[in-house]
């Protein structure tokens, strides 16, 4: 071999080198923010648990990956997680952002919820929204506490049931199933009447229903009074002149107001009945004129007389009267 001149095998061990560290180089650049180096913004989160997050875990909104997250580290007992957004996803400033699993034991990722502020985040902001969730670990801790006090509750309650209890329960269901039975039989017995029953009903509801829609629509007489302004006019002026008329009568206007409020009317009043309560004790104990007439028998008796007399004469007037008549016209006539 020359001296100064690079073997061939040389050359190829260069180049698979180089190689080698442009894959190392790109997988990482691929790995870590995505497909070409993707462009964004980075944001950050606190978590009071961050297990099963990485710097592979990917961020998702509505299931649609949305950046990756950078770093996790504790910061003052706390997860520090720094993530990147892709340029042009513009997140809310009241946005959630929560810890979810892929399926029942899948990896973990951050889901953000968006949220309905105008003010968008920008880079380097945290988001204090967090959704907790309880780990697996809590969920099947308290499953497995739920399911203890449920098998010591039945050990207890087979305790407190004796043969007699098991007796007056057993006697308790097979009587709730006799009544059932007796009440299904009742049932198909009277299914026909049931039916009827139920036909009435509606026909009555129809009927209602009926009656509310003229109503509304202001038929019949119901209809129209609900519907007819001019009665409610009417009605409202009639008021109105009875209310005119009680404030005259109160004042004092009018006849009626003037009988009302005149004192004087109502002492002639008094008066005329003091003098009439007079005249009638007065005719009783047989005082004065009218009094005699009324206790003389004997003025009645020539009173009676003197009546009859006067209707004789009157008949034999009629009876004379058509004679006179006939008289008159011959000598009219001759």
């Amino acid at each position: 071999m020359k001296q100064g001149r690079l073997s061939p095998e040389f050359k190829v061990g260069i180049l698979v080198l180089i190689g080698f560290i442009i894959l190392f180089y790109m997988s990482i650049r691929i790995g870590k923010f995505g497909v070409l180096s993707d462009k964004g913004y980075d944001l950050m989160v606190y978590l009071d648990n961050a297990n099963g997050l990485d710097t592979k875990s990917p961020v998702l909104i509505a299931g649609v990956e949305v950046g990756r997250i950078r770093s996790v580290k504790l910061d003052n007992f706390k997860a520090l997680v720094r993530f990147s957004v892709k340029e042009g996803v513009q997140i809310p400033s009241d946005s959630i952002i929560a810890v979810r699993t892929q399926g029942v034991l899948g990896d973990k990722y951050l889901e953000i919820l968006p949220g309905k502020e105008k003010k968008m985040l920008s880079s380097g902001e945290k988001m204090s929204n967090v959704l907790t969730s309880p780990s697996f670990d809590e969920i099947f801790t308290q499953v497995g506490t739920a399911a203890k006090k449920f098998g010591d509750t039945i050990e207890e309650f087979q305790g407190i049931l004796g043969e007699k209890e098991k007796a007056g329960i057993k006697k308790s269901i097979d009587n709730i199933q006799t009544i059932t039975g007796e009440f299904k039989d009742i049932i198909k017995d009277n299914k026909n009447s049931i039916n009827s029953v139920i036909a009435n009903a509606d026909d009555t509801m129809k009927g209602l229903k009926k009656i509310v829609t003229d109503v509304e629509s202001g038929k019949g007489s119901l209809g129209m009074l609900i519907k007819d302004e001019k009665l409610y006019n009417d009605a409202k002026d009639t008021m109105a002149s009875l209310k005119s008329i009680s404030s005259d009568i109160e004042q004092g206007k009018g006849s009626l107001g003037k009988l009302v409020k005149d004192d004087s009317l109502y002492n002639d009043a008094k008066d005329t009945v003091k003098n009439l309560k007079d005249i009638t004790d007065g005719v009783k104990k047989g005082e004065g004129t009218l009094g005699k007439l009324a206790k003389d028998d004997s003025l009645y008796v020539e009173t009676e007389k003197a009546m009859k007399k006067l209707q004789k004469g009157a008949d034999g007037i009629s009876e004379m009267t058509p004679i006179t008549i006939l008289g008159t016209i011959f000598g009219l006539m001759f």
